[in-house]
């Protein structure tokens, strides 16, 4: 029977790393559904949905997490999602910056009940103007009881200088 978990693994980027990882994870006869590798500084954090026989899972994370100790590894159950989602929804995202903004963001969008497939967040000292501009480049899915423009309006109460494209 086949068993499907999520695992994220974080650590020093190294030369080939993910793909040793994979190649690993082929060999014992896990197959990858989908990832997402973040990379920064030297580092990365990677997310994968993992599929594998049930009986060869703990040889799997036994395994991964001997032959590349140096890196950590944490793994959660896999479930489908609970919640429909109508439509994805690209937007960016320009403010001047303040503290907790961030935070503020993401609030907004779990009150909402968005989900959020991608989120690149900037910080930019713009001495022309003489102050920091806080930009977000983002990849939601709205749940079906929440429009674009909705969305727009409550984002539009982080700032009074905000300004919030949509892509189609």
């Amino acid at each position: 029977m086949q068993h499907k978990f999520i695992t994220t693994v974080l650590g020093t980027l190294q030369p080939n790393l993910l793909q040793s990882l994979a190649q690993v994870s082929r060999e014992i006869g896990a197959s990858w559904e989908t990832s997402k590798v973040i990379k920064l500084d030297g580092q990365f954090v990677a997310m994968m949905r993992v599929m594998i026989d049930a009986d060869k899972e703990m040889l799997l994370k036994q395994t991964l997490e001997q032959k590349f100790s140096q890196l950590t590894f944490v793994y959660a159950e896999f479930e489908s999602e609970s919640i429909h989602f109508s439509q994805e929804c690209k937007l960016t995202l320009d403010c001047s910056d303040r503290s907790g903004l961030t935070h503020d963001i993401n609030e907004i969008l779990a009150d909402l009940d968005v989900s959020v497939d991608h989120q690149e967040c900037y910080r930019v000292q713009v001495t022309s103007l003489g102050k920091t501009v806080y930009s977000a480049k983002m990849t939601l899915r709205l749940p079906e009881n929440v429009t674009i423009a909705l969305l727009v309006s409550q984002l539009e109460t982080l700032s009074d200088n905000i300004r919030i494209g949509i892509e189609d």
